[in-house]
């Protein structure tokens, strides 16, 4: 063995030691960049020199600079982060109708119906005057106006999830073209036998917000690229990306629909999958939508049963007037000839002095025990829409709940294994620093050792 063999063990320890450090502060410095993984540096036994007597070591080498994660719990997370995303957005868009109903105690159309049917009431106790006839046509004109805001709020809400999707749209293409440019940095970068450690952060980054946009699958080449796949179609292979889009197929003619994603350039269908773009088609198509439905059935009941039997009345004016106009919510109005001519405005069959029946009827059918539709009255049929909005609200909170525990547990697995922690990488910079000083010893001992020899000659 020689001097020089000596120096050379000295120099790869002291590499490797200084590498080390480097490795180290790096870690430190982005302790808390987010998506960081901390980084280790991978060290081995350079080949051996055989001789005579054995084999001698020749020092260390640095192998690797290995990123530190877990790539089937960085799935698994993904995986039900997109759920979450889902799930949040729908609970979102039903805190949205939900303020838009109201509650039971505190609805402005609850109150304007019971103002309504309380109006009929009141007109069913003779004499019948002007202003009872009046009073009927003003709280049946806001009844109507009510309805009517609450079908546009309704509208509103559609269309900003509309605008939200579109934008979501636009989001995933970007990501999906920034996941083709990392891939493309990558493959060069790894190509000079040089790990791309914070490159593949990156992409790893970008991943993670993909999957919550939508169900997704990164599947690894090994050059070092990855495909992604959304509902089993891959549209990001290595740097060529496939644009999206958002369409429904309507399934029944009742705009609930299944959502799907649809490439521009491929023009075949992918199936969303999970994930935020999920929860707001979920949120327009099927909550919205059930919302608008049931409010448009109140509506419908309403209009049919106030007509029927209105259009029954004797009134000095005439007879066999409609009360209200339209069929939904969206377009209900009182008829114009009441809001002209209240004198109009039936209180019974015959017209006769003292006879109510009708507004008895009429305002019955906001009574509890008058049935209308599957046995409730209106009054009844519109509280009813409003418990069933707040039981969807309470269950979806819950589902939410419960879901952003299987996150966090997740979450917090995946950062043991790839989070730094400021005291581990502490304890490691003085163990490189007493590595890098001890082989720095050995070179200045083979420094002495090569003076000895030259003051003997």
């Amino acid at each position: 063995m020689s001097l020089n063999s000596i120096m050379r063990i000295g120099l790869s320890g002291m590499f490797a030691a200084g590498t080390s450090l480097q490795t180290t502060g790096h870690n430190i410095a982005n302790a808390s960049t987010v998506g960081y993984s901390r980084q280790r540096t991978l060290t081995g036994t350079q080949r051996g020199q055989s001789l005579t007597y054995g084999v001698l070591g020749t020092g260390t080498m640095v192998l690797d600079v290995r990123r530190m994660t877990d790539e089937f719990l960085t799935g698994r997370l993904r995986a039900q982060d997109a759920r979450l995303s889902q799930f949040d957005t729908v609970d979102m868009a039903l805190g949205d109708v939900e303020a838009i109903f109201g509650s039971v105690e505190n609805n402005h159309l609850g109150t304007a119906m019971s103002e309504f049917f309380n109006a009929w009431s009141s007109l069913a106790t003779p004499p019948v005057s002007l202003t009872l006839q009046e009073h009927v046509a003003d709280t049946a004109d806001r009844l109507a106006s009510d309805f009517r805001d609450m079908s546009a709020s309704l509208d509103e809400l559609s269309n900003d999830l509309d605008a939200r999707l579109e934008n979501g749209v636009g989001r995933l293409n970007a990501l999906l073209t920034n996941v083709a440019e990392l891939n493309r940095l990558i493959v060069m970068t790894e190509s000079t036998a040089t790990s791309a450690n914070d490159l593949r952060d990156q992409r790893s980054l970008v991943l993670d917000e993909i999957a919550q946009l939508t169900q997704s699958e990164a599947i690894e080449r090994d050059d070092g690229t990855v495909d992604v796949l959304i509902g089993g179609r891959t549209v990001v292979t290595r740097e060529h990306v496939q644009a999206l889009t958002i369409s429904r197929e309507d399934g029944d003619g009742s705009g609930a629909g299944r959502a799907r994603v649809t490439t521009v350039a491929g023009g075949y269908d992918v199936e969303v999958g999970e994930g935020s773009l999920q929860g707001l088609l979920e949120a327009r198509d099927e909550q919205v939508l059930h919302a608008r439905t049931r409010l448009d059935a109140v509506a419908a009941a309403l209009i049919e049963r106030v007509n029927a039997l209105h259009a029954q009345g004797q009134t000095p004016g005439g007879s066999g007037v409609l009360f209200f106009t339209g069929d939904s919510a969206a377009n209900i109005a009182l008829n114009p000839a009441l809001m002209t001519d209240p004198t109009r405005v039936a209180a019974s069959r015959s017209g006769l002095e003292g006879d109510t029946d009708l507004a008895r009827e009429i305002a019955a059918l906001g009574q509890s025990g008058t049935s209308v539709v599957n046995g409730q009255s209106l009054t009844e049929m519109f509280n009813s829409l409003v418990l069933d909005l707040a039981s969807r609200s309470a269950a979806s909170g819950d589902r939410l709940s419960a879901q952003t525990q299987i996150v966090e547990s997740l979450g917090t697995r995946l950062d043991s294994i790839r989070g730094v922690s400021l005291d581990e990488e502490a304890a490691n910079l003085a163990l490189f620093q007493n590595a890098y000083e001890a082989n720095a010893k050995v070179i200045a001992m083979v420094q002495d050792m090569f003076d000895t020899i030259l003051t003997m000659v």
